[in-house]
Order: structure tokens, then C-alpha cells, then sequence
């Protein structure tokens, strides 16, 4: 290859290096916000559900938001009666990101919906293009669709209320929660009933440590509305984070694929630079031969002159 066309690539290899760099500062900019709102929004739920379950167990609370609970069922022969005549009524929350390369990140999930939906009656909120495929695909019953161009900062905020008011109004038993996470490999979060919701596979806490004492506590004016508040709030900072690890776990992997091109970018650059050099050095033994043939005929024709 000429020199001059080495020389070209050299500067367009590091033009694309140098926007590589810049896309992957990006990218761990945003990962540290990330992480410090997953942060927040993961101890402000804890705190909630903490005091939720101690105002719950001194109280002894009537709530199905808090604890499905019904003592009759309770009984195995009449449960098990009851699965024979009706489904397990569960509402599914799941959520997709944009796939920028062809990677296969859903269909272990999926596969995990399709195994616990069988015996049950499930309804749908799909959000993203790919969670609306996947629900039409199986005709899973759809209640709600958002498609990625219609998220917004206030989805969270939605989906609280949304959630909720199925939750009550229309009698589901459990409702989930499906993100795609390296914190569980195919189990979808349940957020409710609240007492069922494992925050400790979002956080490698031992949430056990942080009872909160409430042997002093004065609520006023109304225990049911401090405690519908505390639920809000506490679904709300759950939903905020596992809206942010689905997103924090996709940014992750346009780290990995930002690091993998780069690599295989320097390994490119690192091969003209070769090129570049032995050209160089071709090119100065011409200058060098041809500098000598020179010198060489300038010598002949002096001594040709002398004699």
C-alpha cells in the first residue's frame, strides 16, 4: 500500500478511536449516575418495606397489598380443590430495552413467563417494542402497551398507580416484575403483595438488620392512610429500580461491546503502524539507493573528465 494511503487510514483508524473514547466516557458517566440513583432509590424502598412490615406485624393489618392472606385457602385439600376450578390470577410488568447488536437477552425469560403463565390467568403491561412482540407472539392478553419512544422519567410514577389499581380492583393474586438482569438469570421480581417482593436479589443486603424499632411511634391522623402513602412510595422507589437496573444492565453491555471494538480497533492500528514503518524504511532505502546512484554517476563522470 503507498505511503500516503497508510498514512490516510492511520488518521481515520484514530479519528474512530478517538470517538470510541469519547462514547465509552459517556457511557461510564452515565453507569456512575446510575448507580448512584439505583442507590438511592433501593435504600429508600428498603427503609419503606421495613417500616411497612413492622407497622404490619404490630397491627396485625388487613392489607392485600402488604400480605395475600386468606385463612381459609390456607387449607392444602381446599387450595388444592380451588386450583381445579379456577387459575392463579397474575398481572406481568416486563420490560425491554432497545437491542442495538444481535444479541439474545430476553429469550430466557421468556421462556421462564411461558413456564409460569401455563397454569395461570395473566394479563400484560408490555414495555418495549420487544415485550409487545414477545405478548402477541403467545396472545398473552395485553392491558398496557409503552413502546421505548413513549418512556419518559415519570413511567415509574405511571406504573405505581397503574399497578396498584389492577392490583386491588381486578383481585391478582401476585403481580410481577421482568427486567433483563444480571441479578437473577430467569426469575422475574414479584413486587406484590409487598411481603413477597425479594429485594435482596436486587442487593446483596441482609435486609434482617435494618428492623425498623416502632415501639414509640405515634401515627397519626389515620394508621390506613400513613400506611397507603408508605406503600406508594415504597412501590414507586422499587419500580424506579428496577426501571434503572434494566437500563443500568444494557449500558453495561455498550460497555463490553465498546471495549471488545476498541481492542480489535488498536490490533488494526497497531498493524499499520507496521505497514506504515516498513514503508517508511522501503522508501528511505530508495531514497538511499537512488542518492548513491547519483553520487555514484557524479564520480564517473569526474573521473571520466580527468582522463
Amino acid at each position: 500500500m503507498h505511503l500516503k494511503d497508510l498514512e490516510r487510514k492511520k488518521t481515520n483508524l484514530d479519528n474512530v478511536r478517538t470517538k470510541l473514547n469519547n462514547d465509552k466516557n459517556i457511557l461510564l458517566i452515565n453507569i456512575m449516575k446510575l448507580t448512584k440513583k439505583m442507590s438511592f432509590y433501593i435504600e429508600n424502598a428498603i427503609l419503606n418495606k421495613n417500616l411497612i412490615s413492622s407497622i404490619n406485624t404490630k397491627y396485625d393489618l388487613n392489607n392485600s397489598l402488604i400480605e395475600f392472606d386468606n385463612k381459609f385457602l390456607e387449607n392444602e385439600k381446599i387450595s388444592k380443590i380451588k386450583n381445579l376450578f379456577t387459575k392463579d390470577k397474575q398481572l406481568w410488568v416486563y420490560v425491554t430495552e432497545v437491542q442495538k447488536y444481535s444479541t439474545d437477552s430476553y429469550s430466557r425469560y421468556e421462556k421462564k413467563i411461558l413456564s409460569m403463565t401455563k397454569k395461570a390467568h395473566a394479563d400484560f403491561i408490555a414495555i418495549g417494542d420487544k415485550a409487545l412482540e414477545f405478548c402477541k407472539k403467545n396472545k398473552f392478553n395485553i392491558l398496557l402497551n409503552i413502546s421505548e419512544k413513549d418512556r419518559d422519567d415519570e413511567l415509574a410514577s405511571s406504573l405505581v398507580q397503574i399497578v396498584k389499581a389492577l392490583y386491588t380492583e381486578l383481585n391478582y393474586k401476585k403481580v410481577f416484575f421482568v427486567i433483563n438482569t444480571n441479578k437473577s438469570y430467569d426469575e422475574p421480581f414479584q413486587i406484590l403483595p409487598l411481603k413477597s417482593f425479594n429485594l435482596e436479589k436486587l442487593v446483596n443486603i441482609d435486609e434482617t438488620k435494618n428492623i425498623i424499632d416502632i415501639t414509640d411511634f405515634k401515627i397519626y391522623p389515620d394508621i390506613e392512610k400513613f400506611i397507603d402513602a408508605q406503600i406508594n412510595i415504597f412501590l414507586e422507589n422499587s419500580i424506579h429500580s428496577l426501571i434503572i437496573e434494566s437500563s443500568f444492565y444494557n449500558a453495561k453491555n455498550n460497555l463490553v461491546i465498546n471495549n471488545k471494538a476498541n481492542k480489535k480497533l488498536n490490533e488494526e492500528i497497531t498493524k499499520v503502524n507496521k505497514k506504515l514503518q516498513m514503508a517508511k524504511r522501503e522508501l528511505e532505502v530508495e531514497e538511499i539507493v537512488m542518492l548513491t546512484r547519483k553520487n555514484k554517476t557524479i564520480l564517473d563522470n569526474g573521473e571520466a573528465k580527468n582522463e
